[in-house]
């Protein structure tokens, strides 16, 4: 959404996406990514931007003599992974980093306490002591060195043009976490919904999408002046013999947006498989594409469920060791059934041991058919409010994922 606020063709922007539950070698399904990419714009070469594990896709493919991948790729940015001492296959490359790989940040990963480098130009790599793994790639500041290096030219903007009224359009992928792969064929739902209660507004859908193999649904248009529910409708399964709903709410859309990931399991396994189903209490999985930081003190995110702050040192710190500590996802749910909320207990397992995942053992009473409402409030660090108003959707039937912006 930077990049097409700064006019840059939405057209020209594509996502390779392949299955990162197995161990499967993806770099001829990138190769033929990209053949497709190219025959579809007519262009010549690509501009590669890779994130943490993307970064060792990527520089193995240019690296690799088995595909033309210098041939293919103009310029590449790699962010927060892998730091080859030499470009990959010889591509212009510059490097992003953030705290675990900068000196002086108090996280670093090196030995030496170093800054890591890709390449053998240390000018060609940038910074970011105070910004956390993820959020080195959705940042402005990141924003404005890939575009520069890119196109050659200063953005005009580093934020996102947001509207405030009329429509935009929205488009995405129905994904398995953690697998990255389509759902299958499955009904998608947008509806309107009252943005004080988050009940839906009418009694039927502003559409619907049947959903098949590729997991594509969209586009379509929404107004930025109102409020939205996707709902996944999801059959039985033998992990789970009952018909399920994943409700999946977010901010308002406030720019055409056609990366949207909605991001389910299958019902009953998975990382679903470790959460218990009550017909007395809701559960809730609450994400950004930016890291939730508990223990920073004034420069703490908070995220309250009906004004209980759930970011706590114990269950969402910066960073307690090597990778973990590091959250995007908060899942909240009462993890014995005894409708008693314990923030003591700190991460529940399995969450604790699962990096970018917390967990925590939160009361949130439900009503059949979700009839109530539970409150969702972020403070983003650095003080700007994300409130969010959601059915009190019962476990038993229902999952719910409430999606926050990164850009604040």
């Amino acid at each position: 959404m930077r990049f097409t606020s700064n006019g840059y063709p939405r057209e020209l922007l594509f996502a390779f996406e392949y299955d990162t539950g197995q161990d499967v070698d993806p770099l001829g399904d990138l190769d033929d990514f990209l053949n497709d990419v190219l025959a579809a714009t007519g262009a010549s070469q690509v501009y590669a931007i890779g994130h943490s594990r993307g970064t060792s896709v990527w520089t193995a493919y240019l690296e690799d003599p088995a595909f033309d991948g210098p041939g293919k790729v103009a310029k590449y940015v790699n962010i927060d992974g892998r730091s080859p001492e030499a470009l990959p296959g010889g591509v212009p490359t510059i490097g992003i980093w953030g705290e675990w790989n900068s000196a002086g940040s108090g996280f670093n990963r090196r030995e030496d306490g170093g800054d890591a480098q890709i390449g053998p130009d240390p000018e060609a790599n940038y910074h970011f002591p105070e910004k956390s793994h993820t959020e080195t790639v959705t940042s402005a500041e990141a924003f404005a060195l890939m575009y520069r290096f890119l196109t050659g030219a200063e953005p005009a903007t580093t934020e996102v043009s947001a509207q405030t009224s009329g429509t935009v359009e929205v488009a995405g992928r129905v994904l398995l976490f953690p697998q990255n792969t389509a759902y299958g064929e499955a009904t998608l739902q947008l509806w309107e919904v009252d943005g004080d209660t988050g009940q839906r507004i009418a009694a039927s859908p502003a559409a619907t999408f049947e959903v098949g193999d590729s997991g594509d649904f969209g586009p379509v248009a929404v107004s930025a002046e109102k409020d939205y529910e996707f709902a996944l409708l999801r059959a039985a399964t033998e992990a789970l013999p009952v018909p399920t709903v994943h409700h999946f709410y977010s901010e308002r859309f406030y720019h055409d947006n056609y990366f949207v990931r909605l991001l389910t399991s299958i019902p009953g396994e998975s990382i679903e498989a470790a959460i218990p189903l009550y017909q007395d209490s809701a559960s809730l999985v609450m994400l950004r594409q930016k890291e939730f930081w508990g223990d920073q003190g004034a420069t703490s995110d908070e995220l309250f469920i009906n004004g209980l702050n759930v970011l706590t040192s114990e269950i969402s710190p910066r960073a307690a060791g090597e990778g973990s500590g590091v959250n995007l996802a908060v899942f909240a749910f009462d993890a014995d059934g005894d409708n008693i909320t314990d923030l003591e207990r700190g991460e529940l397992f399995p969450f604790s041991v699962l990096t970018f995942l917390t967990g925590v053992d939160v009361f949130i009473p439900a009503a059949s058919g979700g009839t109530g409402t539970t409150e969702i409030v972020l403070v983003h660090r650095g003080g700007e409010e994300s409130r969010l108003n959601l059915p009190n959707w019962p476990s038993t039937d229902n999952r719910v994922s409430v999606m926050f912006r990164d850009d604040r």
